[in-house]
């Protein structure tokens, strides 16, 4: 593991590693935390923040230049922008069910989806956390945070925690 690789690396990527590092730990202690809260109300803001920042960070990074200049994840970004003002619409007009629905789908899909595929061979992530080499290994870990994300969209489409206001 090598974080010079990282320190290295372009601000806006800088940037969006940071972003989604705080969102991946500022996220799984809002599922887990009590809901409807004021602490739950102040960090969901700060959550939707960070992740708006991710995804606008995304649109300046092309390493993966498929259509002009950009990739398909970049879809992704949209689809977060989207997510987040809907999720935010839909807990202020206490369409609770639904403000979950859409933050659980931010959280899996555009955090830890889109991070098991940073963690892909050649990629930055990768680089980073496995080192240059190629293994079996690190498509193993990949595979299991995909099943992680499998098992947290079932566990949401179950109902997930409860809201507590």
């Amino acid at each position: 593991m090598s974080f010079s690789l990282l320190l290295k690396a372009a601000p806006a990527i800088q940037i969006h590693v940071a972003t989604a590092f705080l969102a991946l730990l500022l996220g799984a202690y809002l599922l887990i935390a009590p809901k409807g809260t004021k602490t739950h109300r102040m960090l969901g803001r700060i959550w939707i923040g960070v992740m708006v920042v991710t995804s606008l960070s995304s649109f300046f990074i092309h390493s993966l230049r498929l259509y002009f200049g950009f990739s398909p994840i970049h879809i992704l970004s949209v689809m977060t922008l989207i997510g987040s003002w809907q999720a935010v619409v839909a807990a202020r007009a206490g369409r609770i069910a639904e403000h979950r629905r859409h933050v659980g789908n931010l959280y899996s899909l555009a955090l830890l989806t889109a991070g098991a595929f940073t963690l892909l061979p050649g990629r930055l992530m990768h680089k980073l956390l496995f080192g240059e080499g190629q293994g079996q290994v690190h498509l193993l870990a990949i595979g299991m945070l995909l099943v992680v994300v499998a098992l947290f969209q079932w566990w949401l489409r179950q109902g997930g925690q409860r809201h507590k206001a």
